[in-house]
């Protein structure tokens, strides 16, 4: 019955903006977004796919500036927010647990450059972004296993060969109960030799107050968090036909703790015997290089990425020793890629695509239990010592091929075929591993995706379309250390995949004053790869049988009258297991964790003239999530559920020229969401959202 009522809800306010559009007196047309979705340019309207896309102008319009500032605007998009960097990111309920210790099923770009972890996706800064694609379902033939859910793109602003242009940005804000926060912005682009040199230089900074008390060390709003970032492209263009862009994004993030509170403490408090600081350091090299053949156009796209986590877990709750002990762990991941792809023209009667694949990445855990005195070992020794180390390599070739039957009738097929080798070594010692042991070995795999793609252009603004496209995601090695008792890791764990069918149409009515897109999906998954915890808290995967994802998604736009603006996303995921588990991870007619089956966003902006050179406006959005479990819901000890929110927001501002102004206050009603519910090291965890924030921002166009 709530879940009618939610549908009933959402589809009012969209029933509600749709009187508006009557009232416009002239025709004011959809901007039209172009996406790179399919390794090539098109406009959003004309993909046959399921697609959300933010442009560089509504992305600062609604003042996002990081992953979960956007997130609850997508459709079918959903997330386990542990903080900044630490986001698990979920595509139609292609989920398989919280404490995922393999391959994501989400891939993460930044332009050309894959950026995907399982636990820990960073969050990069939306400064001077072009765009961010939402592509939902497998996405297979184009971007490989890591996209069995979906795939999301951050297209950055590339250098201008033409003009000089700098743009600055800042804002100040303060949070209830917390301290003050300010982000500044700077981004210049020149050109070194006119259309045939540039160069664009970005760099940001981000101090945000915590909110949070640590009781136990005294110290309050201890999840304080900095960061800095930088990006510098360079464009070369030595002729009509050919050019070539290089650039370097640096990030670096520090946290003094977590936004966990305790639920049996005073509000906005926790109990931490050590600061569980945290540091998050990502630097990405590129090179893309482009030919135009004329007949067609050839990209090679050259990156490294390199990333690097330490971070501290106090664990005295989960031991319950009168002493504190707490884990440092040290990720580096380094990952480079290559690809090269052969694209020829859009518009003709066959439409083809090729190319090769390469990636070599290595990931490792050094993981040390530090502690105050305890069994008489010296504090310099560690309960444990632990370094695993992981090698995967990846080869493909991918293809698609169109062909246009009639001017409304397209027929798209695809193929990815790969092979993926991993290598692993662990060596752990210690009294929590119970004395010294290492292992090695590895696997491989080989398989192929494909895909088929139908979509019929029923008018000019009507694009109908259905698909059936299959997602895998690998296997590999479990490198868990051995257990102290009780349940062992099995060495390794198969690869899983599923097919996912889906329909869709994409419209644009009403004269161009309303746009309207939605898409509805059946997944079907087999050896679907769950994370089982063992009773010493680590965990290993194994594959369960099957399971089933469902649901529909839906956005809406109106444009009724000059400076008015109304929109509405809305999703239905219903995802579950259709057989019993193995391992005791969950049972036959259990929601998969992680994954909630409402969610919505309502968005409004009014712009006005205030004189002949000076504009106000005012908007407003509203975020529903609905309620989700952090476990399988037949998991012993239950687990718990993260209950429904809805967080709201406001915006007032100002606008002369490239100058704009304005007034927000985030969490307008100062609601406390449950992003995360925690329970596995002894106590009970509640990641939470940031208090009520008030602030002024204002940005500058040169």
């Amino acid at each position: 019955m709530k879940g009618f009522a939610r549908l009933w809800l959402a589809s009012s306010a969209l029933a509600l903006m749709a009187p508006y559009a009557a009232m416009a007196d002239e025709v004011v047309p959809a901007d039209e977004i172009v996406v790179t979705a399919q390794k090539r340019a098109q406009p959003l309207q004309d993909v046959p796919l399921s697609i959300s896309a933010l442009t560089a102008e509504q992305i600062e319009k609604r003042g996002f500036d990081g992953f979960t500032d956007y997130a609850r605007s997508v459709p079918g998009l959903s997330f386990v927010d542990r903080g900044s960097g630490r986001n698990k990111i979920t595509l139609r309920g292609v989920s398989t647990g919280v404490d995922q210790n393999h391959q994501s099923p989400v891939g993460i770009y930044i332009d050309e450059t894959p950026v995907s972890f399982p636990n820990n996706e960073p969050d990069l800064r939306l400064y001077d972004i072009e765009r961010i694609e939402v592509l939902r379902g497998p996405q297979g033939t184009l971007y490989g296993a890591g996209s069995m859910g979906g795939t999301i793109r951050m297209i950055t602003a590339k250098p201008k060969l033409d003009r000089i242009e700098a743009s600055v940005s800042g804002s100040l804000s303060t949070t209830r109960h917390g301290d003050e926060s300010v982000a500044l912005n700077g981004m210049i682009n020149v050109p070194l030799a006119t259309d045939k040199v540039a160069m664009r230089t970005v760099f940001y900074y981000r101090n945000e107050g915590g909110f949070v008390d640590n009781t136990q060390l005294g110290k309050s709003n201890v999840n304080d968090a900095e960061t800095w970032g930088a990006r510098v492209s360079l464009k070369m263009a030595p002729s009509e036909t050919f050019d070539a862009t290089a650039s370097i994004l640096l990030q670096r993030s520090d946290y003094g703790g977590t936004q966990e509170i305790d639920p049996t403490l005073p509000e906005l408090t926790q109990r931490r015997a050590v600061a569980e600081r945290r540091s998050d350091d990502l630097t990405v090299y590129s090179l893309v290089l482009h030919n135009d053949f004329g007949w067609a156009d050839l990209v090679s796209t050259t990156s490294y990425l390199d990333r690097k986590i330490n971070d501290n877990r106090d664990v005295t709750a989960f031991l319950g020793v009168p002493v504190p002990v707490w884990l440092n762990n040290v990720v580096p991941d380094r990952n480079f890629v290559q690809e090269i792809r052969l694209a020829s023209p859009g518009g003709g009667t066959v439409e083809w695509i090729a190319g090769l694949y390469y990636s070599r990445r290595k990931n490792s855990l050094y993981q040390l239990a530090w502690h105050g005195g305890l069994f008489g070992i010296p504090t310099t020794t560690p309960l444990l010592d632990s370094d695993i180390n992981n090698v995967t390599k990846q080869y493909a070739a991918f293809g698609e091929l169109s062909v246009n039957v009639t001017e409304a009738l397209k027929i798209t097929g695809g193929l990815r075929a790969f092979k993926v080798k991993e290598r692993f070594s662990k060596v752990s010692d210690g009294i929590i591993a119970g004395g010294f042991s290492s292992d090695s070995g590895g696997s491989s795999e080989s398989k192929i995706n494909p895909k088929i793609n139908i979509s019929y252009k029923a008018t000019p603004d009507i694009l109908v379309y259905a698909q059936a496209a299959q997602g895998f995601r690998v296997g590999g090695p479990n490198t868990t250390i051995p257990p102290l008792g009780g349940v062992s890791a099995p060495a390794t764990f198969d690869s899983d995949s599923l097919w996912n069918y889906e329909v869709g149409v994409k419209s644009d009515f009403l004269g161009g004053k309303a746009t309207f897109n939605a898409a509805l999906f059946y997944i079907d998954w087999t050896d679907i790869q769950v994370t089982v915890t063992r009773p010493d808290g680590f965990s290993y995967v194994t594959n369960g049988d099957k399971a089933k994802s469902k649901g529909a998604e839906a956005e809406l736009t109106l444009r009724p009258v000059a400076g008015l603006e109304l929109g509405a996303t809305l999703a239905y995921t219903d995802a579950y297991l259709a057989a019993d588990s193995a391992g005791g991870a969950g049972l036959k007619g259990d929601r998969i964790p992680a994954v909630p089956k409402w969610s919505y966003d309502i968005f409004g902006r009014y712009s006005f003239p205030l004189s002949d050179a000076l504009s106000g406006y005012m908007q407003a959005n509203v975020q529903h999530v609905g309620g989700s479990y952090n476990g399988f819901p037949s998991d012993v000890p239950a687990p718990d559920l993260q209950h429904s929110y809805e967080l709201a927001n406001a915006k007032i501002g100002v606008e002369t020229g490239d100058l704009d102004i304005s007034l927000f206050v985030n969490n307008l009603f100062d609601k406390r969401a449950e992003l995360f519910v925690d329970t596995t090291l002894g106590d009970q965890r509640i990641n939470v959202n940031r208090p009520r924030t008030f602030g002024i921002s204002a940005s500058k166009r040169f």
